[in-house]
């Protein structure tokens, strides 16, 4: 009997590892994970504990989140050229210092000439010819509205900019989304409290847990069910202003001690609404560039960076880009500089 038992088992366990091998080669097949996967990009920020990571600097053609293939520079920031040095500012060159999420940063886009800070960089530069303008693009996956503030504080000063620049969207005023980093330079999701309990961050099995794809399409299934977003919390039905919301006065704040022009861009988005952040910017005197309409030009298709991505595509970032250097050519450049 027990003999009997023992073969059930194995022929069970062999059965069920058929499957589990035949579901890890279809999702590969289909391909849904891969904009998922990416190499150990990431290192801790020793300046704050309000930053929990960067990029790590000089990176050469390594592969970051949503199919991108990426450059930095010494300063870790999403660049073509890499190991691009920093320099002390020219006399004649108008600095933009960008900080996001990972739409700034560009997931989704494989080719950072295609992102849209990219493009508002090259967008000036082509349509005006008495500066020579250089955005630093110091966005990073996951940084909510704080990392946002303090990233100017610790960060995007020491480049010496004319103009900062914080890109959000809704998802951003939820504190609770950005991750830690592990040893390696992986970003570990603290959402997920019990896994993090079972598997510490820094856990060999992790590496191992990585390269499964079908892990990929289970935890965004997880996902839907159990993690809620986007952080308002604290509010009625009838107000919904996040408290977060004070990091965005905070960066406006950080930038007029300094005497360095500001502005907050809305990015283009399809769906979702940021009226009472809006009304109150507009009550607290901060300038704002609203691009959310431009989501509206786009079918869901066009929007998506691929099916499997809801990250802005490449015509998205392009588009978005024209008409951020149109705002700040025509609102920023000229007053600013002259």
């Amino acid at each position: 009997m027990k003999r009997k038992v023992t073969k059930t088992l194995l022929f069970l366990a062999t059965q069920l590892f058929v499957v589990l091998v035949g579901l890890e080669l279809a999702v590969r097949l289909w391909g849904y994970s891969e904009h998922h996967i990416y190499d150990p990009i990431y290192q801790p920020f020793v300046g704050t504990a309000e930053i929990a990571y960067i990029h790590k600097p000089n990176l050469v053609n390594v592969r970051a989140r949503g199919l991108a293939i990426i450059n930095t520079d010494v300063l870790g920031l999403r660049s073509k050229t890499p190991g691009l040095p920093y320099l002390p500012k020219p006399e004649h060159e108008y600095r933009i210092a960008l900080v996001g999420d990972s739409v700034t940063f560009g997931e989704g886009v494989p080719q950072t000439v295609d992102t849209y800070a990219q493009v508002l960089e090259d967008t000036l530069n082509h349509q005006q010819k008495d500066v020579h303008v250089r955005v630093f693009n110091f966005g990073a996956s996951a940084y909510s509205v704080k990392e946002m503030a303090a990233t100017l504080q610790y960060r995007m000063l020491e480049v010496k900019p004319d103009l900062v620049v914080m890109a959000i969207i809704p998802a951003d005023f939820d504190l609770a989304r950005t991750p830690s980093v592990d040893a390696a330079g992986y970003l570990v999701d603290q959402r997920i409290g019990s896994l993090n309990k079972l598997l510490p961050k820094d856990s060999p099995i992790r590496a191992m847990l990585r390269s499964l794809r079908l892990l990929y399409p289970l935890r965004d299934v997880i996902y839907a069910w159990s993690v809620n977003r986007p952080g308002f919390t604290g509010q009625s039905a009838h107000d919904l202003l996040p408290d977060s919301y004070l990091y965005v006065r905070r960066f406006n704040e950080i930038a007029q001690q300094q005497n360095v022009s500001s502005l907050v861009v809305l990015l283009p988005k399809q769906f979702d609404d940021l009226g009472d952040v809006k009304r109150q910017m507009h009550e607290d005197g901060i300038e704002v560039a609203d691009l959310v309409s431009l989501g509206h030009e786009f079918t869901h298709e066009q929007f998506r960076a691929s099916p499997f991505d809801i990250h802005p595509s490449v015509a998205v970032h392009r588009r978005t880009g024209e008409a951020l250097a149109e705002y700040v050519l025509r609102h920023r450049l000229r007053a600013d500089r002259f």
